[in-house]
């Protein structure tokens, strides 16, 4: 899934459910610097639609967004949605590179829900075991149709694609500063939210989760009689607040939310039983519904772990005039920064 070439200049690309974002980032000296962001609103969730019809109204807002946004450039790294995305870390004996990709690929077969033939194999070592004779290997997949699907999205909107990559990936790039801390990261999108635990810079774990912001104003409406629009302003008002509203807009999303917190613990407990003198930090949140009020305490008094709230802009070197305006746009823009900040970040 990856043609990358090191030197050359290019952006990154979001495709998400409700909004498209882009990143431009001058690469050289210690942080990368920014050199252009922005975003356009997606109507009615056609990024996940198959038809040619939406997809070709997708190429059309890219289009749009890369123009709005001066970026002359064609070459673009790619998000792709995680829950799409299979990744997994496998271990393998060390061995020369031909035989280390044959024996990953034989690998693969065990590990990857569908046929190896039905999709594009991407591979990266990022350990060694202590005595140097194994290897830890992250190994990520996607499907075909998937891929087939972006390139042909970017064929329409004239960009030529360097790379294709999990959003979950990319977040963590922009989210942990360069260190060998264990961090786990809670990506809260639209549709979906990504779990992913990196230790040392790398990802150990990547899992993807059928909840997001949309399921929790979806539980507002229903317990409160409102429509879509109204339990929207309630629960970004509202959220965890249990004295607001005598609690009602806290009763109907954590069921949803206590859910989540199990897939957490579920991810730690796995990564405590591969890496077991490995100590996880924190947790990061990020994503379009880390805004939520009262998330924060929320998580941490059910997780017991401490948690912060990703800056994306943490690895960038930007203008000091743009702090408060890029602070307040961090939660959505932690894939497109560390799409952006490919081969330079981290």
């Amino acid at each position: 899934m990856s043609l990358f070439v090191k030197d050359t200049e290019f952006f990154g690309l979001d495709i998400g459910s409700t909004a498209i974002r882009l990143v431009q980032l001058h690469h050289g000296g210690a942080h990368p610097a920014l050199a252009a962001y922005g975003a356009i609103a997606v109507p009615g969730n056609i990024t996940t639609s198959d038809s040619k019809i939406d997809q070709d109204k997708v190429a059309e807002l890219i289009r749009q967004l890369v123009k709005e946004n001066h970026v002359t450039l064609k070459d673009v790294v790619v998000g792709l949605p995680s829950a799409k995305v299979f990744a997994t870390v496998i271990t393998t004996p060390k061995l020369e590179h031909d035989q280390l990709a044959k024996a990953i690929r034989f690998q693969a077969e065990q590990y990857i829900p569908m046929a190896i033939n039905q999709v594009k194999l991407d591979w990266a070592v990022i350990d060694q075991s202590a005595d140097g004779k194994s290897l830890e290997v992250l190994l990520v997949a996607a499907p075909n149709t998937v891929v087939e699907k972006y390139m042909a999205i970017l064929e329409v909107a004239e960009l030529e694609p360097l790379a294709l990559e999990a959003n979950a990936i990319a977040a963590a790039r922009a989210l942990v500063p360069p260190s060998t801390l264990a961090v786990a990261i809670l990506d809260l999108g639209s549709l979906d939210s990504d779990i992913s635990i990196v230790w040392k810079n790398t990802p150990r774990l990547i899992r993807s989760v059928s909840v997001g912001g949309l399921t929790l104003v979806r539980s507002v409406a229903q317990n409160l009689g409102l429509d879509e629009v109204q339990a929207n302003q309630f629960t970004y008002k509202f959220g965890l607040t249990q004295s607001k509203l005598e609690g009602q807009v806290y009763k109907a999303i954590k069921p949803t939310l206590d859910s989540l917190v199990q897939e957490i613990e579920k991810s730690v407990k796995f990564f405590n039983g591969r890496y077991p003198d490995v100590k996880l930090e924190k947790l990061v949140v990020t994503g379009s519904a880390a805004v939520l009020p009262e998330l924060g305490p929320f998580l941490a008094n059910s997780i017991g772990m401490p948690v912060e709230f990703g800056n994306a802009w943490i690895n960038v070197s930007y203008p000091s005039s743009l702090q408060d305006k890029l602070m307040s746009l961090s939660s959505e823009y932690a894939a497109a920064v560390g799409l952006a900040g490919r081969g330079s970040i981290g």
